[in-house]
């Protein structure tokens, strides 16, 4: 079997099979991606150190260089927000590979909660003690192991049908297929399979918030009154559990983007047009920054989130058959 992959194969490969969790991927299929990520990553941050010394120098001018401040403080602002994006798309996709190349290189998939999830609850711990930190690095190494393994275990492709059409759907329902037609960018998806997944949201919404907002408060206060003491426990428990709201929350960015660009197909909508909405609203809020414009940023913000929300509630252009 040919286990030779290109950087285009892999990077396709990653996107459409985010809802496969039981096939398997090749040490090229994970190792390309590990590598435009990193990429990626080292890019942005030099774009951003250039951005902020840049913006900081203008800061400290005359008042003539508020402009270029305006431009490279603005600049800064959609390079952040553009490197969050990329990223909180690969939170699916990402885990959805870890389990295929585990299960590639003839390890159960069931091991990531020992090499990947404990050492992550370990950090969130705040426990700084040597023996906890030789264990996460322990755990770090042999994650690391097992994927540069030769493939072992070969699965077949896993088929997602891509274009499937929309079906109706029950609340419990439309969780498997949310998750399943994860990298599925065709086909339709009904309306009941989309406001599902949208009561479902609320529903993980607020009790994230629940949870999160007390942390996040009590967190501060303790920072705080520590003199901002950066290895305070109480700072490393703050941005473990922002790291967790923003781990959690890219499970479901990719899937969402393509149920959504369904959804449009399916109300007879072009999907592009979610793309040329998204793109709108993106630049909006960016806009929405500069305190000048704030109001008609939002006005206008909102009138875009309404366009979308009208085309969701359309009804299938094509009435979905009841078998």
């Amino acid at each position: 079997m040919n286990t030779q992959v290109g950087f285009v194969h892999a990077f396709k490969d990653f996107w459409f099979r985010a809802g496969d969790f039981r096939g398997s991927s090749t040490r090229g299929q994970y190792w390309w991606i590990f590598l435009m990520n990193t990429l990626v990553a080292v890019i942005g941050v030099g774009i951003l150190l250039v951005s902020g010394v840049a913006a900081t120098f203008l800061a400290w001018g005359q008042n003539d260089n508020q402009p270029l401040e305006y431009v490279f403080g603005g600049f800064l602002g959609i390079v952040v927000v553009l490197i969050l994006e990329w990223f909180l798309f690969q939170g699916l996709p990402s885990w959805a590979l870890l389990i295929r190349r585990y299960r590639d290189a003839g390890v159960s998939p069931w091991l990531l909660l020992i090499t990947r999830v404990v050492p992550i609850f370990l950090t969130g711990l705040a426990i700084s003690t040597t023996a906890v930190q030789i264990t996460i690095g322990i755990l770090y190494l042999a994650d690391l192991v097992i994927k540069v393994l030769p493939t072992r275990h070969p699965v077949p492709l896993w088929s997602t049908r891509p274009n499937e059409d929309g079906r109706r759907v029950g609340m419990v329902g439309a969780i498997p297929e949310f998750f399943r037609r994860a990298g599925v960018f065709s086909g339709r998806s009904s309306r009941s399979e989309y406001w599902w997944i949208v009561l479902w949201g609320v529903i993980i919404a607020v009790i994230s918030l629940i949870v999160a907002v007390p942390l996040i408060l009590f967190s501060t206060y303790a920072v705080t009154t520590t003199l901002l003491d950066p290895g305070a426990g109480a700072f490393r428990v703050l941005w473990s559990t922002i790291g967790v709201v923003f781990a959690v929350s890219s499970l479901f960015t990719l899937p969402q983007f393509t149920l959504l660009l369904r959804r449009f197909r399916d109300a007879g909508v072009s999907p592009w047009w979610y793309g040329v909405l998204w793109g709108a609203q993106l630049i909006t809020a960016m806009i929405a920054a500069n305190s000048r414009t704030i109001a008609i940023a939002w006005i206008i913000y909102f009138i875009l989130w309404l366009i979308t929300l009208i085309i969701t509630v359309l009804p299938s252009k094509n009435p979905i058959d009841n078998h």
